[in-house]
């Protein structure tokens, strides 16, 4: 009679840590894993730019922003750039520190990821036309918006300016990558499949000149950057200009440099206060 018992106490032991998983499941789609297919060098680069970013905020979150960031960060971005990633990384791997400790932050930014990527890829879908990517976004915006994680608008934002300050190179190179995915949502969105490629083309050319240019970083905005996104879709452009700014506040959060006790829980303090102003449960954030 135990024995049932026990196979019932294992099943529901699996199914809690299955709850517990950050591998978020994009809804099916035909348009699934466009990018991949159809724009190789665009994927390559994209996935460099998730890497990094996933890379800074481990590093941000052990020794706070500092100009030791800028050199590690900005040459290990470098080197990833050489040989850009096939497949989009494994956040908890890359960053695995910030995911034990900053577990809220860490899924709100994993589905914001997700977001993004299920949003260029509807645009690359070879029978994409404007009436069959709304229907697509409006679903994906959907159930993004039903997870516990999604972002709700904060009643102020904050400039990035003191993280352009403290590390303008690896400031520099994030600001560039999240034009490179704006931009190239632009490309796909503003043309038809004929025309898609030799834009996107241009686009990832730009971004390998302008990753490694010696320039002022600057904020990014679908407004600008994305001008036929956020005309016919503004509910996504603003959806994805709140997770640009959430990115660049957590890391504005992370401005407390040193490894001290002191340090840590800071830095813990500043990034419970924006992930509370976005709508996050910030129980689960602890520096340790």
């Amino acid at each position: 009679m135990k024995r049932p018992a026990a196979w019932l106490s294992i099943l529901l032991l699996a199914a809690a840590a299955g709850g517990r998983s950050s591998e978020p499941f994009p809804p099916k789609g035909s348009y699934n894993n466009s990018v991949h297919r159809f724009f190789p060098d665009l994927d390559a680069r994209l996935n460099a730019v998730r890497y990094g970013r996933w890379r800074a905020l481990e590093i941000a979150w052990r020794g706070g922003i500092n100009p030791s960031l800028d050199a590690t960060f900005s040459k290990y971005l470098l080197e990833l750039l050489k040989d850009p990633p096939r497949f989009t990384p494994e956040a908890d791997r890359v960053a695995p520190r910030f995911a034990r400790e900053a577990l809220s932050v860490f899924h709100a930014l994993h589905w914001g990821q997700v977001l993004e990527q299920e949003v260029i890829d509807v645009l690359a879908s070879p029978d994409a036309n404007p009436r069959l990517s709304e229907d697509r976004l409006n679903r994906v915006l959907d159930l993004y918006r039903r997870e516990r994680w999604a972002l709700t608008e904060p009643p102020e934002t904050r400039a990035p300016d003191a993280i352009f300050a403290a590390a303008p190179v690896s400031a520099r190179i994030l600001s560039t990558g999240t034009h490179l995915l704006a931009a190239a949502a632009e490309d796909l969105a503003a043309s038809d499949f004929g025309q898609q490629s030799w834009k996107v083309r241009q686009t990832v050319a730009e971004f390998d000149r302008q990753y490694a240019a010696d320039r002022p970083p600057e904020e990014v905005s679908y407004r600008t950057a994305a001008p036929t996104i956020a005309e016919r879709h503004p509910r996504i452009a603003a959806h994805l200009d709140r997770i640009s700014r959430f990115r660049a506040e957590v890391l504005g959060a992370m401005l407390a440099s040193g490894e001290t006790e002191a340090a840590r829980q800071e830095r813990s303090a500043r990034l419970t206060e924006v992930a509370r102003r976005y709508g996050i449960p910030a129980s689960s954030i602890r520096a340790r």
